[in-house]
């Protein structure tokens, strides 16, 4: 619940309250004005920035919030953070093999981040991980040559000869092979083309992650070999030729492992398959052990699907002790290790400012003058103006359970046309303003009931964000991922309201259910009353893994206007979708739209309905309209950045052809 507003506030409770240093990494804090700084490397020499100013720049640039920021220098701190780890084990545990992370594509395909991320892990000698057509046809395509590429996923005829063709452009590429029947269409490729790549292969585990992923390890996934195929995809291979160029075993126990006691009967279990071929005569040289390094998105250091009970450290240390054990038991070589972090590397890397458009609170009008209202011989009424006027601080749970008995009773009778609406109005506000005075009391009380301590949520403020769930966060809609909100000005100040932070689409699962609260998961989250004339913009942090990959175009709200933030001088922007971009990507026809408005303008005007003015008038608007920002701007900007109108205003007397 929120301190007494006479008690002292500082920065750093700001910082306590909203868990920046548990889920920051170091990377986000607060100046001494109250303003939330971003620094996109952890060394001293790194400056910091307001998000505040980032904002406001933008804006003097004509990009409204919701505005994307991303800080891709941040990328390449965390793969530094990633190997320091991994170089630390292998000094630790004198392993003999060497480490690379590799970035997978599919967790972020904006070119701006898969750039940052393939120059942040080719520094170390990783490179990307594709799964699909486009990802590996972007990865040959866009890289220089010395850029290792993993070709991973289900693969027909085209994207086996892509990979075989990139090879014979001498680029470092790794077919691995996930099904049976790929085996075939590379035999092929490889006899008709003349090339001998290199070929890995992906293994069921019988280890099995828990979380939302768990489906994507274990015997039931639908991805690699099992035991028994691995062992017939190896004679074949032997049988065309091309066991020598297998150099890569691969197994991926799941996204976001939030228990390291997974991983390690993971580790163990592919170390143990891994020793078994090489003695086989396989010549393996790499294990790749996946992706499921988990985000700390809650900062509680928990089994909770948001969080991770082991620290980046534990982890690299747990994947080279358990595969050097494993080799050294049988006296096979150490191999090298490739990661797919891509979670890891990019999650923090961007946020989501977002405007607060107003709020709606659910005590609003709730303490009323009882003297001036007509409670009369009802029933529930008089009872709930008892409660009201004799608040037991040493019975509150029954107080609060009669009020609500009350308050049902009210309603059934009006239901029933016994109570008046006027009445039906008063016994939901009595309600309310009875449950305000219980969540006050509650302060003083050394024990609270259960169903108490959810008063404060339940009586929370609704605040209406500027911005689309399903576009920014559609993790926290159908997984109930945590993501951190924080105001990113103000915290000088203390939260004096309770809020959700609901969004702008037209549906009631469009709101942010669970918060980041001094070291716990809440319902609610504690914020600052709005200011009249004065925005109030709240941050969405750590929104850089999968968000943008997975957004969808409920309510054709469309992408976000971006920020990309080289430096406190350096920003590349990017407008966001416009009302014609949107409407175009689910087949609108522009040139239909506008016969549409002109035979409707040109029908009112020979009506005299209006006039050829009014009828220029009517089509200048939605000439500048279309290409404005999708989301609401309450400071009227005018138009994209950069985007001219491209409609025409009607010529006197004739019909309008816009969109041309």
């Amino acid at each position: 619940m929120l301190e007494p507003e006479n008690s002292r506030w500082s920065v750093e409770d700001a910082v306590e309250l909203y868990g920046l240093k548990r889920w920051g990494l170091g990377y986000f804090g607060v100046d001494p004005d109250g303003f939330v700084t971003v620094s996109s490397d952890l060394s001293r020499s790194s400056p910091l920035v307001r998000i505040w100013d980032i904002v406001q720049q933008a804006r003097r640039q004509g990009l409204a919030a919701p505005l994307l920021i991303r800080f891709p220098r941040l990328i390449h701190s965390r793969s530094r953070q990633i190997h320091s780890a991994f170089d630390s084990a292998l000094r630790e545990f004198g392993y003999r093999g060497s480490y690379r992370c590799f970035y997978p594509v599919k967790v972020n395909q904006h070119w701006e981040v898969v750039d940052a991320a393939m120059q942040a892990v080719l520094a170390s000698g990783g490179g990307l991980e594709t799964g699909s057509k486009a990802e590996l046809l972007s990865a040959i395509a866009t890289t220089e040559t010395e850029v290792p590429i993993l070709c991973n996923g289900f693969k027909d005829k085209d994207v086996i000869e892509m990979a075989v063709r990139a090879s014979q452009l001498g680029r470092s590429i790794t077919i691995i092979i996930e099904k049976s029947t790929e085996i075939d269409l590379l035999l092929e490729a490889v006899d008709r083309l003349g090339v001998r790549p290199r070929i890995g292969v992906r293994v069921k585990l019988a280890a099995k992650s828990g979380g939302h992923w768990q489906s994507s390890g274990g015997a039931k996934s639908k991805f690699g070999l099992t035991i028994s195929e691995l062992n017939a995809a190896i004679g074949r291979l032997k049988d065309g030729g091309l066991l020598d160029c297998l150099q890569l075993l691969h197994f991926h126990p799941g996204s976001q492992i939030t228990n390291v006691r997974e991983i390690k009967s993971s580790l163990i279990e592919i170390a143990r398959i891994y020793v078994g071929l090489v003695q086989q005569g396989v010549p393996l040289k790499v294990i790749d052990v996946g992706g499921g390094l988990a985000v700390d998105y809650t900062g509680l250091q928990s089994e909770d699907s948001s969080s991770m009970n082991y620290t980046l450290a534990e982890y690299a240390n747990d994947v080279i002790h358990y595969i050097k054990t494993v080799c050294d038991e049988s006296s096979v070589p150490h191999p090298d290790i490739i990661s797919e972090s891509g979670r890891a590397l990019v999650a923090h890397h961007s946020l989501l400012v977002v405007s607060v458009m107003g709020t709606s609170r659910a005590d609003d009008d709730a303490e009323v003058d009882f003297s001036q209202q007509e409670i009369g011989d009802v029933a529930p009424l008089r009872e709930l103006q008892q409660i009201y006027d004799s608040l037991d601080d040493g019975n509150l749970a029954e107080d609060f359970h009669d009020a609500q008995t009350a308050v049902d009773l009210a309603m059934t009778l009006f239901s029933a046309g016994v109570l008046t609406l006027q009445q039906r109005a008063l016994a939901e506000r009595l309600g309310w303003s009875i449950c305000n005075r219980i969540n006050q009391k509650l302060e003083c009380l050394e024990f609270i009931p259960r169903e108490l301590q959810q008063l404060k949520h339940q009586l929370a403020d609704t605040y209406f964000g500027n911005f689309s769930v399903f576009q920014a966060l559609p993790d926290s809609w159908a997984l109930d991922q945590v993501f951190p909100v924080v105001p990113i000005h103000r915290l000088g100040e203390r939260p004096n309201r309770q809020g959700v932070l609901s969004d702008i689409t037209c549906d009631s699962d469009g709101s942010i259910q669970n918060y980041v609260v001094t070291g716990s998961q809440q319902q609610s989250l504690p914020l600052h009353d709005p200011l009249d004339g004065e925005p109030y913009l709240l941050g969405i942090f750590l929104v850089g893994a999968y968000q943008e990959a997975l957004a969808d175009e409920h309510n054709l709200l469309g992408k976000f206007n971006i920020v990309n933030c080289y430096g406190p001088e350096q920003m590349d922007l990017v407008n966001g979708s416009s009302l014609l971009d949107v409407l175009q990507q689910v087949n609108h026809s522009p040139n239909r739209m506008a016969d549409q408005l002109s035979r409707a303008i040109g029908t009112s005007v020979e009506s005299g309905a209006i006039d050829v003015k009014t009828g220029q008038d009517i089509l200048h608007f939605f000439d500048l309209v279309k290409n404005r920002y999708t989301y609401l701007d309450p400071g009227g900007t005018k138009s994209r950045a950069g985007q001219p109108p491209a409609w025409h205003v009607p010529p006197r007397n004739r019909n309008v052809r816009p969109f041309k």
